[in-house]
C-alpha cells in the first residue's frame, strides 16, 4: 500500500509537469494542491499502520501530521498570495519544530544559533544583485527564522541511537534546498536569465515533495523508543 501511494504521487506529479510542458493552462494551485494530498495521506497511513508506538513517538507523530496537513493548505495559499503562503508555511515549520523537540529540548544555544544562521541567509539575499525583496523582506525574514530553526532542530535526530532517525535531518535539508530554489522561481522578487523558470520550478518541486514524503515516512517506525 505504501508503495502504491508513492507511485500515485509520482504519477500525479509527472502528469501535471507534462501538461505544463505541453502548454496546458492548469493553475499551479490545483496541480500542487492535488499532488500534496498524497504525502498527507501517506503520513496518516504510516502513522496508523504503525501499531507499536511509544507515547513520545505518538506525540511526535501527531505534530508531524499537523505540519504535513498545514503544508497542503500552504501549497494552495502561496499560489494565491505569497506573503500569506509564507505565513502558512511558517505555521507548518512551528509544528515541525515542536515535533523535533522530542529529540532534544529547545535551548538558548539553539535559539542563538538559529538567529545567527537566519541573519546570514537574509544578508545573502539582500546583497545578491538579482534579488528584489521589497515588501516581501519582512515576511521572508520571519519565515527564514523558523525555516532555519526547523532545519537545525531536525539535526538533533542524529544524536538518537536508532539510525532510522537520520532520515529526518536529510529531509529537513532537502526542504531547505527546495525553499532556496523557490526564490529563483518568483519573478516579482528575482530576475535570472541563466536558469530557465521550468528547470528551477521542477527542481523546487522535486526537492519539496521528496522532503515531505520522507517526513511522512518517518512515521512508519518508532525511533524514539528507549
Amino acid at each position: 500500500m505504501q508503495f502504491l501511494i508513492i507511485i500515485a504521487a509520482v504519477i500525479s506529479f509527472l502528469f501535471f509537469r507534462v501538461f505544463y510542458f505541453l502548454g496546458f493552462p492548469i493553475p499551479e494551485v490545483i496541480a500542487k494542491g492535488v499532488t500534496s494530498e498524497f504525502f498527507v495521506f501517506y503520513g496518516f497511513y504510516c502513522f496508523f499502520k504503525n501499531q507499536d508506538k511509544s507515547p513520545a513517538f505518538t506525540r511526535y507523530g501527531i505534530k508531524m501530521l499537523a505540519g504535513l496537513s498545514v503544508a497542503v493548505l500552504a501549497d494552495v495559499v502561496i499560489n494565491l498570495n505569497i506573503p500569506a503562503g509564507m505565513m502558512t508555511f511558517l505555521v507548518m515549520q512551528i509544528f515541525y519544530i515542536a515535533a523535533f523537540s522530542h529529540f532534544k529540548p529547545i535551548s538558548a544555544k539553539y535559539i542563538a544559533l538559529t538567529i545567527v544562521v537566519a541573519v546570514i541567509f537574509l544578508v545573502g539575499d539582500l546583497f545578491t544583485p538579482f534579488f528584489y525583496l521589497k515588501t516581501l523582506f519582512v515576511p521572508l525574514a520571519i519565515y527564514t527564522f523558523f525555516l532555519i530553526g526547523s532545519t537545525l532542530k531536525a539535526l538533533d535526530a542524529l544524536s538518537l541511537a536508532n539510525k532510522r532517525a537520520s532520515l529526518i535531518p536529510f529531509a529537513a535539508i532537502l526542504f531547505l534546498a527546495s525553499d532556496f530554489v523557490l526564490q529563483f522561481t518568483l519573478g516579482d522578487i528575482c530576475e535570472l536569465s541563466f536558469i530557465p523558470d521550468q528547470i528551477a520550478n521542477n527542481l523546487c518541486h522535486v526537492l519539496y515533495y521528496a522532503a515531505q514524503f520522507m517526513f511522512a515516512h518517518s512515521l512508519s517506525k518508532d525511533f524514539l523508543k528507549e
